[in-house]
């Protein structure tokens, strides 16, 4: 190895271990912790709202995968996300979330989520709140953490 390449290599080390690697572009743990919980509250905006754009709230990626509480809720990718919220448009209630307990975990530009709290169906016959639970994984992309996978269950 020539002294350029080992200087390189020594370069490289010293960097890695005083942080300055790929962890350096991590965003701030508290401010990545803020930003998780806000990708919940648009979600959830977006869904009490009707709109379709809930959609962008996911990663745009074939493998994004949402997983309801509802059998056959199941959805993958972009084109099967918009399927499932139609559908879920289509009824003559509306749905939304109340969370009472949220916890955050962020490593790097991934973070998990588990949220207790309450599916809030709203129709004619008024409100009706089941038990639900929340776990999921997000990404930061391009500054927003968006959905890589959503699982929600209605614990009995």
């Amino acid at each position: 190895m020539g002294a350029f390449a080992r200087l390189v290599a020594a370069a490289a080390a010293l960097l890695l271990v005083l942080g300055f690697g790929p962890r350096a572009a991590a965003p701030p743990r508290k401010g990545a912790e803020r930003g998780v919980r806000q990708a919940l509250i648009r979600l959830n905006a977006r869904l009490t709202a009707r709109e379709l754009s809930v959609v962008d709230e996911f990663m745009p990626d074939r493998d994004t995968l949402l997983v309801g509480s509802e059998i056959g809720e199941v959805a993958r990718g972009r084109d099967g996300l918009e399927t499932h919220f139609r559908k879920i448009y289509e009824r003559t209630e509306t749905l939304a979330f109340d969370w009472r307990e949220v916890e955050v975990s962020v490593h790097g530009h991934v973070a998990w989520l588990h949220a207790e709290g309450h599916a809030v169906v709203r129709g004619a016959a008024g409100e009706q709140r089941r038990a639900y639970r929340l776990t999921g994984v997000l990404e930061l992309h391009h500054g927003q953490w968006k959905w890589r996978l959503f699982h929600g269950s209605e614990p009995a």
